[in-house]
């Protein structure tokens, strides 16, 4: 099972504050962005660890367990990515897990045990009748698996380690065939072992390192395995032992009069020679990570063993003893006195020609930088966590570098970084809270960025992050009248999923939307209009049910308040999770609650207004001052005059600013407002918009919360039409500026515009429910993200007559409203002036005058 559990907004949004993994644009002006994705391989919370991936033709092939067979087995996978090409090859044991896998020419090898041969050697074509036992090296149920195999590839041949039984741990190859498959030679002769390690291929040739004697080459045969040097290499490099550059290859090598240094190979034995003596004498220079970055190798030295120094230094080379020189040291590196540093530089990555680290100095561990001078050594992100070796397993995607980081609060959790501060984000705290999901086993598959972590629920799965698209939508309640229909809609006005949230209710539903879970996908709040109680539901948009979590069904209030309720939703306490807001309709005080997305608790309430004041107050949620919560906006209803306020959303205290506390029409309108929050001119501030409730005219204004300026006024409809118009707000265009989005409220035909905040020019035009229906709507917009490879937003939603608890459930009635389209308006005022004359037409005798 594949589920989408985040999203990286790549828009401006009142309801989203998840911060973008990437940006490009696409055809109809969506949003490419980046979804964290899981793979339910095994249901339940038990889950996978210890796994290795690799590629063959764009193929992941991964180690984990499966259920298949009724108990937790290990198996092979294959995956394309996708729900349907996601399968296990093959079923081995629970007694070894599927591991070493590599990629010989286009086939998969790696070890597992199946039955009585023990751990083996295997390979895979990629089916399951070809994954095969390649040879029991060593027979029986002994396995022939050393320390580790050090699968390697040279020339096409696979060579590795293994022990048959008679001959110890030694130097063996395959072509992937059992006669193919052979000791190469018996190093240290007899059933003792010699310990291949560090195997690489350089230039076509073998080389290896024997602990105890030095580095050898090897082409293959008896004969033509010999020691090079009596120098060792340090295998325990990140992430490995080796660094070519210019046709030679750098390593740290032991000597024991020269300690740990750096060397170089030509795959000679007088080509193999120490680079320089950077700790004199017989002291080491040790190093944890090497790599090579555009021509320059970089590396790390430490303070040693049994020295109490608090250093770390940042070297670079270029492979000569003059230019192997000291970059820039680091103080404060944490020390045990005994074993010498415990952690300090690593985690060498090259992102687009830069080397990226992670340093623990000082008290804080960081995200660092370097152009390879020491002034262009610079600190990304300090992750401040008192000298726990935050981040790990750094792996570099198609430009972008992701990583488990603990910034100290959330735990250990995804992250990427553009290697700019700015740029440094967090992916998504999987595992909410403070509990760390701790992606680990991380890879880069033809692309794609693979990882395994926890959510807390399913236990360690596989997960990856996939293209997603982010969609516009509008969403539509009736008002009341028939049974209370929730519509949604995409940004040209084809439906695609509607619901009845309280049966057969006929009070009518206001709505709003966000994204509450995190998942990424937009949620709609409802709340039924008076009558029905303070019942506030939250439904997922794709599926039109309740998400999980505390806050997906509750009272806001006492259930005996039938006055109706009101709801916005914003982040108000910047946790990344979207909040939800109530405010009680006439008849009931000016209370508004605050409820946390994440756990259902109030985290404020007060009075918008006078206590006394029971003409209702209608609400929004928006940012006026870019800071990553979201500010309460509200209105008053019916009686009161057109008053506007900007409160905190944390205390309720009033906003400073031009337009915080105004009156947006003449004092003496007193048919109560609308009010919505977007940034209509792309300022980075949300923008105040209202319209007039029934007994005003269809004119709609948006103000600027920057300066108070006037940004948008104009006629949603026919200038005679009385009977209110209710406001939202989204990017449907994906242009960067929110735009407007209206519907008639009672007396007035279902008929929902959305005009672009740049022009007012006609973005959408169409009939939410039958074109007769004149019970009025009330409207939102927002932003979804639905996978790249299934767009679950191209087609209408399964049949679905009620999602939620009904109030009244012998009422429950089926919608048979049908939408009806018309063709859109453009920009020119007189072929603007044309339309309204046909929508008068269509209109007549439905209250639009």
């Amino acid at each position: 099972m594949w589920k989408n559990l985040t999203l990286p907004s790549a828009t401006k949004s009142t309801q989203h504050h998840d911060t973008s993994l990437q940006l490009e644009q696409l055809e109809e002006r969506q949003m490419l962005t980046l979804i964290p994705t899981f793979i339910d391989t095994i249901p339940g919370p038990v889950g996978h660890d210890g796994l290795d991936y690799t590629e063959i033709n764009g193929v992941a092939y991964f180690g984990g367990v499966t259920t298949i067979e009724g108990g937790y087995d290990y198996a092979l996978w294959k995956s394309d990515g996708t729900s349907a090409g996601t399968e296990v090859l093959k079923v081995f044991d629970d007694r070894f897990q599927v591991k070493y896998l590599t990629n010989i020419n286009g086939t998969l090898f790696f070890y597992s045990e199946e039955g009585s041969t023990g751990a083996e050697l295997w390979k895979s074509d990629g089916t399951s009748a070809g994954t095969q036992l390649v040879k029991d090296i060593n027979p029986g149920g002994t396995t022939s698996l050393g320390i580790e195999p050090y699968f390697t590839n040279v020339n096409g041949t696979l060579f590795f380690t293994a022990d048959d039984g008679s001959t110890g741990i030694e130097l063996w190859k395959s072509d992937g065939t059992s006669a193919g498959t052979e000791l190469v030679k018996d190093i240290k002769a007899g059933t003792s072992s010699s310990f291949p390690s560090a195997l690489v291929n350089h230039n076509g040739t073998l080389l290896f390192s024997i602990p105890g004697e030095g580095l050898y080459s090897s082409d293959g045969t008896s004969a033509g395995t010999q020691l090079l040097s009596y120098i060792q290499v340090s295998y325990s490099l990140y992430p490995e032992p080796y660094a070519e550059l210019n046709g030679t290859l750098f390593f740290f090598g032991f000597g024991s009069s020269l300690g740990t240094e750096l060397w170089r190979t030509d795959g000679t034995s007088a080509g193999t020679q120490m680079v320089k003596d950077i700790r004199p004498g017989d002291l080491s220079a040790g190093a944890s990570d090497l790599i090579n970055i555009n021509g320059t190798l970089f590396f790390d030295l430490q303070s040693g063993f049994f020295a109490d120094d608090d250093l770390a230094e940042l070297w670079m080379s270029d492979g000569t003893s003059a230019g192997t020189q000291l970059v820039k040291s680091f103080s404060g590196v944490p020390t045990d006195t005994i074993f010498g540093n415990n952690s300090s530089l690593s985690k060498f990555t090259n992102l687009n020609g830069t080397l990226i680290f992670s340093a623990t100095t000082d008290g804080d561990g960081g995200l660092w930088k370097s152009d390879g001078s020491s002034s262009g050594t610079q600190l990304i992100k300090d992750f401040d966590s008192n000298f726990e070796p935050v981040l790990k397993t750094l792996v570099e995607v198609d430009g972008l570098l992701y990583f488990n980081a603990n910034d100290g609060s959330i735990g250990h959790e995804l992250w990427q970084s553009d290697g700019t501060t700015m740029g440094t984000q967090l992916v998504k705290d999987i595992r909410p809270g403070s509990s760390s999901s701790y992606p680990t086993q991380t890879a880069n598959i033809n692309n794609t960025f693979f990882f395994v972590a926890n959510d807390g629920v399913h236990g360690r799965e596989v997960w990856l992050l996939k293209e997603g698209v982010e969609q516009p939508l509008i969403v539509t309640g009736t008002d009341a009248g028939g049974p209370a229909t929730v519509r949604v809609f995409d940004a040209t006005g084809t439906e695609v999923n509607s619901f009845m949230p309280y049966g057969g209710f006929t009070g009518g539903v206001r709505i709003a939307t966000g994204d509450i879970n995190g998942d990424g996908v937009m949620d709609i709040v409802t709340a039924p209009g008076p009558g029905g109680g303070p019942h506030i539901q939250v439904f997922d948009s794709e599926t039109g049910q309740h998400i999980s979590g505390p806050i997906s069904n509750f009272y806001a209030y006492a259930p005996n308040v039938l006055t109706g309720i009101f709801v916005a939703v914003g982040d108000v306490n910047n946790d990344g999770y979207d909040d939800i807001i109530t405010a009680p309709d006439a008849g009931g005080g000016p209370h508004l609650k605050v409820y946390d997305g994440q756990t259902g608790n109030v985290i404020t309430e007060f009075y918008a207004y006078a206590p006394n004041v029971t003409v209702g107050v209608r609400i929004a949620a928006g940012d006026i001052d870019g800071n990553g919560t979201a500010e309460i906006f509200t209105a008053a209803g019916p009686g009161g005059g057109p008053h506007i306020r900007v409160l905190n959303g944390t205390t309720g205290a009033q906003m400073p600013g031009p337009v915080t506390n105004f009156y947006a029409y003449a004092p003496n309108v007193t048919t109560g407002l609308y009010v919505a929050a977007g940034d209509v001119n792309g300022d980075g501030f949300d923008d105040i918009i209202t319209s007039p409730g029934a007994g005003g005219g269809p004119h709609i204004q948006a103000f600027s919360s920057a300066d108070g300026s006037t940004l948008q006024n104009f006629y949603a409809y026919h200038p005679n039409f009385v009977g209110g118009v209710r406001v939202g707000s989204a990017d449907l265009n994906q242009d960067g500026f929110a735009d407007i989005i209206t519907v008639p409220g009672s007396s007035g035909g279902p008929h929902t515009r959305a005009f672009s905040g740049v022009d007012l020019s006609d973005l959408a035009n169409f009939f939410s429910g039958s074109p007769t229906n004149t019970d009025g709507l009330f409207v939102a917009g927002g932003i979804s993200t639905v996978l790249a490879e299934a767009d679950a937003m191209s087609s209408p939603f399964a049949e679905n007559d009620s999602s939620g608890d009904e109030i009244h459930p012998e009422a429950k009635v089926s919608s048979s409203d049908t939408d009806s389209h018309k063709k859109s308006w453009w920009d020119e005022i007189d072929e603007f002036y044309q339309s309204a004359e046909r929508i008068d037409k269509l209109f007549s005798g439905l209250g639009i005058e």
